[in-house]
This record gives C-alpha cells, structure tokens and sequence, in this order.
C-alpha cells in the first residue's frame, strides 16, 4: 500500500488565537460536508484505496476449478473473458472444412489479444514474433515465472518475469496454466458435446461443452452439434472454436472450425510446440502439440 505523509503543521492546530475554536472542514465532490475539530487531528495523511480481489469465477471438473472465460488483454487491463463462449472478433456459425476454415483470416487489434505465444509473460506477453517464445522441454511452468527463455531464472517479481506462465502473471497469482494431466482428465474422463450458444442477433458461437458424466452415463464424444443454453453451459466447461493465431502476424485462422488451448508444458523432447488440448468438429485431442509460436487460447485454472 502506498502511503503519503503530509507533514505540513496547520498553524492554527497549534497557535491559540483568543478563545476561538477551529474545525477543518472537508467538503466532498457530493455536496456532503466533514467537519473535524482541529484539536484532535494529530496528522494528516493520504492513503492508496485498494479495492478487495474478486474471487475468482469458476466451474469444478474433476476436482479441479477452471476460469469461466478464456484469458484476454483488453485495451490495457487482463482479465477473463465475461463469458465461456467469448474470443474477441468472433466467427459467427461453423467452418467444416479445414482449408476454407485456414483461409479465413481475422487480425487481432494491438489492445484486443486472447491468443499468446507459449512461456511469454511481461514485456513480451503481447508479442506475435516467431522469435519470443518459451522452449525448454521437461520444464512445467504452471505457476512459475522467469527472467529468461529457457525457464532457469525463477523469478516471484512479477516486474521482473519475462517468461513463464501467462495466466499466472496477468491475473497477479489468481489463476495459472493448465497442467497436461488436468487436460487429459478432461478428454478421458469428461463428456464432450458439440454445439453452439446463440448470442446477440441470433448469431451463433460453437464449441465443446465439456460435463462430468452423470449417474450410468460414460465419457463421450458427441460430434452432431446442438443447441446449447446458457443454462447448459453454466453447468459445464465451455471452450470456444477460437482458433489460432500464426507466427509473425496478428492474424487468427481456423476460427469457427477448431480451438487450441495451451498448457504449462512443451511436447515431449520439442523445444517449439507446447502440449495442448485441441479439438474441432471432428473430435477432441490431448496428444497433439501446438507451435510455440502460434498463438493459442488459454483457459486458466484457479490457484490453490
């Protein structure tokens, strides 16, 4: 907390004129007027207001609490998304072709990004560059920060952290990256639904909807997409098919077809693609990896 001391001494607080008592008065944008006797104020200060954290919004899947939006840089401020279903520039409806979904192109703003380059955080958490990457196999950074690219340098300052984990770095310790086990818990243990949520103007954002299987029910994939309400969703794990975007350009492809949702870990020995969970219309994946370059989404999970 910053705290400013003002040690300029009201010379009537301490100079007796006659008989006279003085108060200081205060009088608020609101009209409201504060009036405090001068001889009981023994210094005057001025203290940074820090509002109380929000607790964090979640839905619990295999005992294990994920965000209820995907991480987004939002002109200045990080945040998670205001619901499952929003990525910023949309695709409205369902690509099902893989080469018309590679085709279609939607440019990321410079103040409006929810896809990242794996292992970045800090001055490089914005970065598009092919170059500005994270890339040390075997290292999960879940909850970590680092000085350097090669994840040696742990670091707690999250003035100094370079690398690391995004999620963990822009929420300030609220949320982190998933770990690969978690993502397979959800591909092998959950049910997976197709479809889409309607939003304003009748449009219509598709995804998977991921479910603990209920009472004689068992894992699945269901690929014939549905109608999925708000009310569905809130019971669940929504993940958008927000695409990705490629090396070197702000560019966001296959939105509308498929999502690619990064994890804390790179791929086996590879030094340039992450562990993901990635999925499109034709099924759900947990044993691919995505280019570290490419910027993927992140569904943060809550820190305990």
């Amino acid at each position: 907390m910053k705290k400013y001391l003002f040690s300029v001494l009201f010379s009537f607080t301490f100079v007796p004129l006659s008989a006279q008592t003085y108060n200081m008065k205060i009088v608020k944008k609101s009209g409201d007027i504060v009036q405090i006797l001068a001889d009981d104020i023994e210094r005057i200060s001025f203290e940074e207001s820090v509002s109380p954290q929000p607790s964090p919004q979640y839905v619990t899947l295999f005992g294990v609490k994920w965000a209820t939006g995907n991480l987004q840089y939002d002109k200045g401020t990080w945040k998670i998304a205001a619901h499952q279903w929003s990525y910023f520039k949309p695709r409205y409806g369902l690509h099902r072709d893989a080469t018309e979904a590679y085709k279609f192109e939607i440019e990321q703003a410079d103040d409006q990004i929810d896809h990242f380059n794996f292992g970045v955080c800090g001055s490089n958490a914005l970065t598009y560059s092919k170059d500005v990457y994270g890339n040390t196999t075997k290292t999960d950074i879940a909850g970590k920060m680092y000085t350097d690219d090669k994840f040696i340098n742990e670091t707690t300052d999250f003035e100094q952290a370079t690398f690391g984990d995004i999620a963990y770095w822009a929420t300030k310790g609220m949320f982190r990256l998933p770990r690969y086990t978690e993502i397979i818990d959800l591909t092998q243990k959950g049910k997976w639904q197709f479809g889409y949520v309607t939003v304003d103007e009748n449009k219509q954002i598709y995804g998977y909807l991921v479910t603990e299987p209920g009472e004689g029910d068992i894992a699945m994939t269901i690929r014939f997409p549905k109608e999925l309400t708000k009310d569905d969703i809130s019971t669940g794990l929504f993940l958008p098919c927000a695409g990705s975007r490629y090396d070197d350009t702000k560019a966001v492809k296959y939105a509308g077809y498929g999502g690619y949702y990064t994890s804390s870990i790179l791929f086996e020995d590879s030094k340039d693609h992450a562990r993901c969970l990635s999925f499109d219309n034709d099924g759900v994946y947990d044993s691919n990896g995505e280019n570290c370059r490419y910027g993927s989404s992140i569904r943060p999970v809550v820190v305990e």
